[in-house]
């Protein structure tokens, strides 16, 4: 990877609380900012607009999680000026209100992988979890199946293989499973409702650390699930590179979603 990108996303990390503009990001790295974006975008995989919004939203979801700052503080703390515009990206994006986001059970069930904090179920959370909400629907869906291969086991590490509507996934999976590591994996995702889907794996310790031994893998492209039907697939993972995007979601059933926007005083 290119030096002025990963100097791009150092800068991201260190300045994503302040009112930063494509423009200062491609300042710091001395490019133009057309010519930027479009390194950047091939280099990450999306734009550097795109990855300062989800540094900003793994942030908010940590500190809803792990903190106990009021929700108005904690927008502004992630580079926030309105707590309207950032409840609403926020609910359309996870499927809940950052007020349901503090809800126990949701910060029990969060899955989190960055190069500072990540975070995996323990087992004990994790068992009777329905894997698909479509499936428990009883709606019309798919499965897929596949191998998924991991350069080494993780002590004590569980693996997470997901379909998501996102290619930066922010809400819950639509369909997942959760296996023990191994070098070589065998699965099957249940309850997947037919359309096109983003396939990802991530695999760490299980409990709540700060930067470990993380894998991850996804498909260079969409993946197409049918209805009553077996989809296969094959998954490569690596280990997490400091220049991946930040992943924060939770494996708890959201709720109907809060209408009402925040007021500070």
């Amino acid at each position: 990877m290119r030096e002025s990108v990963r100097q791009a996303v150092s800068f991201i990390h260190r300045r994503y609380a302040e009112p930063i503009t494509l423009s200062d990001i491609s300042s710091e790295v001395f490019v133009s900012p057309f010519h930027f974006s479009r390194l950047f975008t091939q280099e990450v995989g999306i734009s550097p607009g795109r990855y300062l919004g989800a540094v900003r939203m793994f942030e908010a979801k940590r500190l809803l999680v792990e903190s106990s700052m009021n929700i108005c503080d904690i927008v502004h703390s992630v580079g926030y000026n309105s707590v309207g515009t950032f409840t609403s990206r926020f609910t359309r994006l996870v499927g809940m209100s950052p007020r349901e986001y503090r809800k126990p059970p949701v910060g029990r069930l969060l899955v989190a992988m960055s190069r500072n904090f990540n975070r995996m179920p323990q087992d004990a959370e994790l068992a009777g979890l329905r894997t698909s909400a479509h499936e428990r629907a009883g709606r019309g869906t798919g499965s897929v199946h596949g191998m998924i291969e991991l350069p080494r086991p993780i002590p004590d590490g569980r693996l997470l293989v997901g379909v998501y509507a996102a290619d930066v996934p922010q809400g819950r999976p639509v369909a997942f499973r959760v296996l023990p590591t191994a070098e070589r994996i065998s699965f099957a995702i249940h309850g997947a409702p037919p359309g096109e889907w983003n396939l990802v794996a991530l695999a760490m310790r299980v409990g709540a650390t700060g930067g470990c031994d993380a894998m991850i893998g996804s498909l260079p492209r969409r993946l197409t699930v049918r209805q009553n039907s077996n989809t296969w697939t094959h998954l490569s993972m690596r280990r997490m590179k400091s220049t991946d995007v930040p992943l924060a979601f939770s494996l708890a059933p959201a709720p109907v979603a809060e209408t009402a926007t925040l007021a500070c005083g």
